[in-house]
């Protein structure tokens, strides 16, 4: 939906100053999550749809930032080289509850490797990452990776996630990071998705949403902890915000 640029800057205004009174009250940038490998492993059972705590309205003043963070992060990987693993995956998280009908998966390879997800080869870029816009049905959807590099060795992975459509009038859901991550880079991909005619902001910055409602934008971090805000509103004064906690260590 098209509108005056300054319609669209006046609703990021109104989700910026309702998160005002959240960031006042913070005392600091909540814990760390230790980071436990989890990749590869086998599905031993179907997980139980969950959907990321998310907000609507004023945001509550006792809210510390990672609190209830039930799953493991993975770190955020470091350029591809011959040695490293031929397939990790950053987006989407085992299990993940998803509001909107799409997810955008990101990952790692070998610079000699292909990379397919759910059948279609999707481009690996010079550092060796790679992302898709995966459109979901309602309810479980498993998603099929498989790289393959130059010598011809094969590594495969599923993921379940779970379309859950949302109750609230604006759906919003944070693709990447995890609350809790700790990378060893300055700088972190955030990705999510909402409405494609709604405004997005990210620490303040408007971010662009492409047709299928996904959003990112990468943004600097501070050595330690790093609070990481999504503000999302629409024409109709609709707010939903989510935080995150970002570790840099250098």
């Amino acid at each position: 939906m098209d509108r005056p640029s300054g319609k669209r800057l006046f609703y990021v205004l109104i989700g910026l100053l309702l998160v005002a009174v959240f960031m006042l009250s913070l005392t600091g940038c909540g814990r760390r999550t230790t980071i436990t490998p989890t990749l590869n492993q086998p599905l031993t059972s179907s997980p139980t749809p969950s959907v990321t705590p998310q907000h609507t309205g004023t945001p509550p003043a006792s809210l510390t930032p990672g609190e209830g963070n039930t799953s493991t992060p993975t770190s955020e990987a470091t350029p591809a080289s011959p040695d490293s693993p031929l397939l990790t995956l950053l987006s989407p998280q085992e299990g993940a509850g998803i509001e909107v009908g799409v997810v955008r998966v990101m990952g790692l390879t070998r610079l000699d490797a292909s990379v397919a997800v759910n059948g279609v080869t999707v481009d690996v870029a010079a550092d060796g990452t790679f992302n898709r816009d995966v459109l979901l049905e309602p309810g479980t959807n498993l998603i099929r990776f498989a790289a393959t590099d130059s010598s011809g060795q094969s590594q495969t992975q599923n993921v379940e996630v779970f379309f859950v459509s949302s109750v609230a009038a604006l759906p919003l859901s944070l693709f990447y990071p995890p609350d809790g991550l700790v990378v060893s880079d300055p700088f972190v991909t955030v990705v999510g998705g909402t409405r494609e005619d709604a405004v997005v902001g990210i620490n303040g910055i408007p971010a662009d949403i492409n047709a299928l409602g996904v959003f990112s934008d990468t943004i600097s971090l501070e050595e330690g902890g790093n609070l990481i805000e999504v503000v999302a509103t629409d024409i109709e004064e609709n707010v939903r915000f989510q935080t995150v906690v970002v570790f840099y260590e250098p």
